[in-house]
């Protein structure tokens, strides 16, 4: 009943959404600012952590953490997961990555931030990763400042690095979608530039000390996130579990899971309270985790790239 009830409300407001004539293509929003002096223009040490599914993110954060440490930045770098908040306040810059998910920064994401102690007067920086063109990266992106500016965080810099596609529903059936055929190069040597030239830039703003305010643009990107599309997609998932026989916990897919909703000791998928990533999907070696979308079964990315013979390029700082 609560279901059906939470249904018919969003189908009322979606309603109401689509029936507005003249939205505003865009219009100004809260900017986003800091009311904390930076506690240092000499960066000695440095955090680097990411939200990464299929590994653009992460590899966007090490060829930072790289670029930083050639300066002589002592760098600490790891996941969202893995990186140690504890001494965060040693370090005078914190930057944080993340997919664009659902027109919007990850609600993980958000938890994370949420979670910080106060890290008042530090230098904070954002990047994300995005698959299509209107993804609204730029919304996305000061998401993540403006949850760094709320724990004391100074604003620094703001940017987006495009990647082929990694949204299983757009590969779905025979037909691929043209962008994310057209851009199945990306990220090339012109993209690993960009985040060279974004660590440096931080640096050189740090060190001048100049901050900078940031404001999302309201646009219909943006306005649809107040619909849940999260929830939306979730209702035209038919099928969403691990096929028993076809596992070798590997564990891949329960250490993609934001919010822990896999339990490999009975192959058990908590739908309700999944947010949809598609981590479980895009990462499982096996083909083990199974997935209906609008009554056609999903491929993950790792299938997907097998399948196309498609292989990312390394910076040349990360090759081994």
């Amino acid at each position: 009943m609560n279901d059906r009830r939470t249904f018919l409300k969003r189908s009322a407001l979606a309603a109401l959404a689509l029936s507005v004539p003249s939205f505003p293509a865009s219009i100004g929003s809260a900017k986003i600012t800091s009311n904390f002096p930076l506690k240092s223009r000499k960066i000695n040490s440095a955090m680097i952590t990411w939200y990464s599914q299929t590994g653009n993110t992460a590899r966007h954060g090490k060829l930072m953490a790289k670029v930083l440490g050639a300066r002589g930045v002592k760098v600490t770098f790891a996941g969202l997961k893995d990186v140690d908040i504890d001494g965060i306040n040693t370090h005078q810059l914190l930057i944080v990555g993340s997919p664009v998910f659902y027109y919007d920064t990850p609600k993980y994401v958000k938890r994370w931030m949420a979670g910080l102690p106060k890290i008042n007067g530090m230098a904070v920086a954002s990047y994300v990763t995005f698959g299509g063109p209107e993804g609204n990266q730029h919304n996305a992106a000061c998401s993540i400042i403006e949850g760094l500016v709320k724990k004391g965080g100074v604003p620094i810099a703001i940017n987006a690095f495009m990647n082929m596609g990694t949204y299983p529903p757009v590969w779905s059936g025979r037909k691929v979608k043209e962008h994310t055929w057209n851009t199945r190069h990306l990220p090339d040597a012109d993209t690993y530039q960009r985040v060279r030239e974004y660590s440096k830039y931080i640096v050189r703003q740090v060190e001048k000390g100049q901050s900078r305010e940031f404001a999302k643009s309201m646009n219909m990107r943006e306005f649809s996130t107040v619909f849940g599309p999260i929830w939306w997609t979730k209702r035209s998932v038919d099928q969403h579990h691990i096929v028993k026989h076809k596992c070798i916990e590997c564990g891949t897919c329960a250490d993609k899971c934001p919010v822990e909703v896999i339990d490999l000791a009975d192959f058990s998928i908590d739908r309700e309270l999944c947010e949809l990533c598609f981590g479980c999907l895009n990462n499982c070696p096996a083909q083990a985790v199974y997935m209906e979308y609008k009554g056609q079964q999903l491929v993950g990315y790792l299938d997907f790239m097998k399948a196309h013979n498609l292989k990312v390029s390394l910076p040349q700082e990360l090759e081994s």
